[in-house]
Parts: structure tokens; sequence; C-alpha cells
């Protein structure tokens, strides 16, 4: 009897992280989001990929820009429909990163949007707590 207790209440305390996380919370990776339908990875993988274009292609600003912003919508209706996904702030604050490297005003309105976004949406994340 007691060894029964003992591995349910060891069942239980490693439960516990779990059931504090809500896989609910959590978009799944075969969920689409946006104008462009674009997957969880396909956010992580295109702010990735427009990131390195802007470090190596400055000149090509405007077109990393349209791209960015459909990025952007992704993530918006990602935030929509699982607003306590603990992943959002983390590509949000890269989606600002990468429109501060774009010398375009419009970028520059754009990272500031996001960044307040960032902070009013989720304020306790550490992206949030970030110095702009």
């Amino acid at each position: 009897m007691k060894r029964i207790f003992l591995a349910l209440l060891l069942a239980t305390s490693f439960a516990a992280p779990a059931l504090a996380n809500p896989i609910s919370n959590l978009a799944p990776a075969d969920r689409y989001f946006g104008r462009l339908k674009m997957s969880i990875l396909g956010v992580r993988n295109s702010l990735h990929d427009l990131s390195a274009r802007a470090d190596a292609q400055p000149e090509a600003a405007e077109h990393i820009f349209d791209k960015a912003v459909l990025v952007e919508d992704a993530l918006r209706d990602w935030q929509a429909h699982f607003p306590r996904d603990p992943w959002i702030p983390k590509y949000a604050y890269a989606l600002a990163e990468l429109y501060g490297k774009l010398d375009m005003d419009d970028a520059q309105t754009r990272k500031d949007e996001t960044l307040d976004w960032l902070a009013a949406s989720y304020p306790q994340s550490e992206y949030a707590l970030q110095p702009r």
C-alpha cells in the first residue's frame, strides 16, 4: 500500500508543471494562421530567414518589410486563438528586432507598435522587459 501511495505521489509531483501550463494554451504545430496560413514553425523559420536576409541584403528592405508584415499577420492571428501560448512573446520580440533592422520609416513604426503590443499583452514576459 505504501508503494502505491508513493507512486501516486511521485506521479502527481511530476504532472504538476504540465498542469501549470495546459496543453490547450499551446498552438498545435499543424494549425495555420494569418492570410498566408503559416504554421508556428513557418512563423519561426520566416523570422529567422528574413532577419538573416536583412543582415545580408539591406537594400532589399522593402521586400523584407512586405514579408514581415505577413508574418506579423500570422503572429497576431496566432495570439487571437492562443493568447497564453508562451512562444508568442519570443516571436513578437524577434519580429520587432527584424523591423528594427530595416532602414524604413514604416518599419521603425511597426517596430515600436510591436514592442507596445508585446508589453501590453505579455507584461511579465522576459521579452517585454527588454530595453528598447
